[in-house]
């Protein structure tokens, strides 16, 4: 029903409108100068330039209201999600694989030429939790033999399960299902809407897919006309294909009857009634139904007879409609005769191959999610143009684009120019704001080259006539940037913004404990922990989907692209280097320039320099004004002193205040480092005007050293378990299952501090698995070079036998590694996080 009336306008509850607006300023203005100004009527010139600020205010409150599309829309109409961190379903909802059925979805979605799947993860003859034997049903043709042969399948299978694989789970084997052939046998009364052979071959397509293929993928575009949510249909891990139900892989025997063949037959186009139906072997003999064990290395296949004869076996009854009974039939014989019978079984065949292409097609294309999916569309808005609120001033005032007549005195041009100046600040203010709404988008996203959070625009003649004239000389829109500049505390609003981008996916970073623990950013940490919420974002749908993932044990280790998705969490969230991710910690070391070597042998070293200083004391040096501190990695590329590195120089080598000098004759002096025993290390001689580019350089390159050793090995001790049936370790019952064994540096900066290891640990088993337990073994430069050796022989081996290669001396190098642990086991913190 029409209203007979205007609805009467409200005033803005924020008191944002214009009416808010002035009723606030008058009552500032009364506050300020009540005593001074008291007329307040709509005549007086100030109350008139107060209503045109208020005006334009209104202006940047219509423009914030805008929809957050439009203020996160570029130029071209596009949102970049990506650079927003803001990801679409299909990114942000599926998970690794975690559960039995979802890895059987996996299989059954990413390879095509599996028609059924199912996984047996029972810990029956002694084997520990988490292995898991996977058989699997190859898709064939109702015609002609599979194209894929057993091995190729297998090794398929086992490079899937291996790309996905989750810590504590591994595969013990991967079995192909042999298949045992049948045929239909029965009579199916049928109308006319379809050809015969064309309804034969659909009875004979749909009936081969439920006996031989558990699975059931339905098109995206079908489950959302069902009415089913995003959220919902992409549980689990990702299907490209189709949505695949979870109740054929939950149920744990296979059964098939003639109760769900003749049902399955009442859906098929063109049948009237189902008269009989069953299976049928190859010599005749009717079966009605069949129940197989899913630990059973066989499964019922449909084949399509090669003999027109036995095809009759599955008879088609028709009505009296002309021209649609099978040709050659009669009513009261409804097999049909010679040529006849040959034509329709050769029609059937056509019709069959119709049906597997276009089933194999949808099993092989693209899902086409991207197409599904209606992501948020904004309308692109220039938000930073600028419109002088001078131009609507009575043109009395003279400051609007027409200005101040020629004919005036200089004085009336003078006025004018000055009300111009006099609102100029409030027109700067409202500038920068909507240059700030503009902004938002870059604000909002994961722009690392960001480095403002306040935006200015700079104000010229096109949006205030003439303003350029009360302009000094010279300026432009960076002095209006570095004004503001002065004003934005960037880095803390930056990191609260990304602390807000963060909150909307449930996570926290750890600002606190890195502002505690960090000795390698001390006048950037801000900007560093911006580094790390940045890196987070960019990653965090694969660190949240693929949370629990363990390295692929069929790619090499030690390259830096293969490690559990936890190893880069840790990595992030603790502000270590992402270079150390899947690489030997030691390897720089060992395989550089520089040599590690013991206090004693580097203090060798330095005495056996000319005129060295012996007993240096601490009062004899001076503190080295190392001026700004030099960024990790950004060090002038001197080489370190005598290419070696010591355990002292490691640690106290970082602080800057640790650098002093020893001044000589003739212009030289030593480079000296206050060692942790009181006692200053001379380090080299060199000119006094080297001293400070030297210390810079020595301390960038041992920040940088420390950050490329601070990583952590991940060990699954399922993956050490004996693979030769005569193999055995003297080793507790529980120690295969579930547990993992975390190497450590313990000769860095950082982790040299008690309370970061146990901050490291703490922040490990957090985001390790539940039922996953952790235990931390924290070694010194020797061991872990030597635990590096004897990890890389090891998964070596093991990578070998995941391929099914042979890989002899598998368990010897495993019991190694075992052996390893348990000798250094004084390095094994007792703390267990639960």
């Amino acid at each position: 029903m029409i209203s007979n009336h205007i609805k009467r306008q409200l005033s803005d509850p924020d008191g944002l409108d214009f009416d808010g607006l002035r009723r606030n300023g008058i009552d500032l203005l009364q506050s300020l100068s009540g005593k001074k100004w008291t007329d307040y009527n709509l005549h007086d010139p100030g109350v008139t330039l107060l209503e045109l600020l208020c005006y334009g205010l209104t202006d940047l409150v219509y423009r914030t209201d805008f929809d957050v599309a439009d203020f996160l829309t570029d130029a071209s109409g596009a949102i970049d999600f990506e650079a927003q961190a803001l990801f679409p379903p299909q990114a942000i909802f599926p998970n690794q694989p975690v559960t039995d059925i979802d890895f059987c979805k996996l299989i059954y979605d990413r390879l095509p030429e599996v028609d059924d799947v199912w996984i047996n993860a029972g810990s029956t003859g002694g084997r520990p939790n988490g292995l898991f034997s996977v058989f699997v049903k190859p898709r064939e043709s109702l015609f002609h033999a599979r194209e894929v042969s057993d091995e190729d399948l297998r090794q398929s299978v086992l490079a899937l399960l291996s790309q996905n694989r989750n810590l504590g789970r591994d595969v013990e084997e991967v079995r192909i299902v042999a298949s045992r052939p049948y045929m239909l046998a029965g009579e199916i009364e049928i109308d006319d809407s379809r050809p015969a052979a064309e309804i034969y071959a659909d009875l004979y397509f749909q009936c081969a897919k439920m006996i031989s293929s558990g699975g059931r993928i339905s098109r995206f575009e079908e489950m959302r006309a069902k009415g089913m949510r995003w959220e919902d249909m992409l549980e689990g891990p990702l299907t490209g294909h189709g949505y695949i139900e979870d109740g054929h892989f939950s149920v744990p025997n296979y059964e098939i009857d003639s109760i769900k063949l003749i049902a399955l037959a009442h859906h098929v186009p063109g049948v009237k009634q189902v008269k009989k139906l069953c299976l049928m072997t190859r010599k005749g003999k009717e079966i009605p139904w069949i129940r197989l064990a899913q630990t059973e290395a066989v499964c019922p296949v449909l084949e399509f007879p090669e003999d027109p004869a036995l095809a009759q076996e599955l008879r088609l009854v028709h009505g009296k409609a002309p021209g649609r009974l099978p040709e050659g039939a009669r009513e009261d014989d409804p097999k049909m005769h010679g040529r006849h019978a040959v034509q329709f079984h050769e029609q059937v065949r056509l019709y069959i191959k119709k049906f597997e292409f276009e089933h194999e097609a949808f099993r092989s294309g693209d899902g086409n999610l991207a197409r599904l999916l209606d992501l948020p569309r904004g309308q692109y808005r220039p938000l930073d143009a600028y419109g002088s609120i001078g131009e609507h001033t009575p043109a009395i005032y003279g400051i609007n684009h027409y200005g101040v007549p020629k004919s005036e005195p200089a004085h009336v041009h003078a006025r004018a120019l000055q009300l111009k100046a006099y609102l100029y600040p409030f027109e700067q203010m409202m500038a920068n704001y909507l240059a700030s709404l503009q902004g938002i988008k870059r604000l909002y996203s994961v722009d690392a080259t960001l480095d403002k959070s306040y935006f200015a625009k700079f104000l010229g003649n096109e949006e205030i006539p003439k303003v350029e004239m009360l302009y000094v000389d010279g300026i432009a829109k960076a002095d209006i940037d570095a004004v503001l500049r002065e004003q934005d505390p960037f880095a803390q609003r930056r990191n609260r913004v990304l602390d807000s981008l963060l909150a909307m996916y449930g996570e926290v970073f750890p600002d606190n404990a890195l502002r505690r623990y960090d000795l390698y950013h001390a006048d950037g940490l801000d900007l560093h922990l911006i580094e790390c919420k940045i890196g987070l974002l960019r990653h965090l749908c694969a660190l949240s989907a693929r949370r629990g993932s363990a390295m692929d044990l069929q790619q090499p280790y030690g390259d830096g692209n293969n490690y559990p998705a936890i190893m880069h969490r840790v990595q992030l969230l603790s502000g270590a280097d992402p270079r150390a991710l899947g690489r030997s910690l030691t390897g720089d070391i060992l395989h550089g320039e520089v040599k590690y070597i013991s206090d004693a042998r580097y203090l060798e070293t330095l005495a056996q320099q000319e005129d060295y200083p012996q007993q240096l004391s601490y009062e004899q040096t001076e503190l080295l004004a190392t001026g700004a501190d030099v960024p990790p990695g950004d060090a002038a590329p001197m080489p370190l002193p005598h290419g070696a590195v010591a355990p002292t120089l490691m640690l106290a080598g970082i602080h800057s205040e640790n650098y002093r000098f020893y001044a000589t004759e003739d212009g030289q002096g030593w480079l000296c480092l206050n060692a942790a025993d009181a006692q200053c290390w001379p380090i080299m001689r060199l000119p006094l005007d080297a001293m400070v580019a030297a210390g810079q350089s020595m301390r960038g390159q041992l920040i940088d050293l420390n950050r490329r050793c601070e990583g952590f090995h991940l060990l699954e001790h399922v993956l050490l378990r004996p693979r030769a049936a005569d193999a055995t370790r003297a080793v507790p019952e529980e120690f295969y299952a579930h547990r993992v064994s975390v190497i450590l540096p313990a000769f860095t900066a950082r982790f040299a501090d008690p309370g970061c290891r146990a901050w490291i640990e703490e922040l490990i088993a957090q985001n390790l698995p539940a039922h996953i337990l952790p235990q931390f073994y924290w070694l010194n430069f020797p061991l872990l070079a030597q635990f590096e050796q004897r990890q890389a022989n090891w998964l070596g081996l093991l990578r070998e036998a995941s391929m099914g290669r042979p890989a002899d001396g598998l368990d010897e190098a495993a019991g190694q590694l075992i052996e390893f642990l348990n000798k250094n086991a004084p390095y094994h913190t007792n703390r267990v996080w639960v």
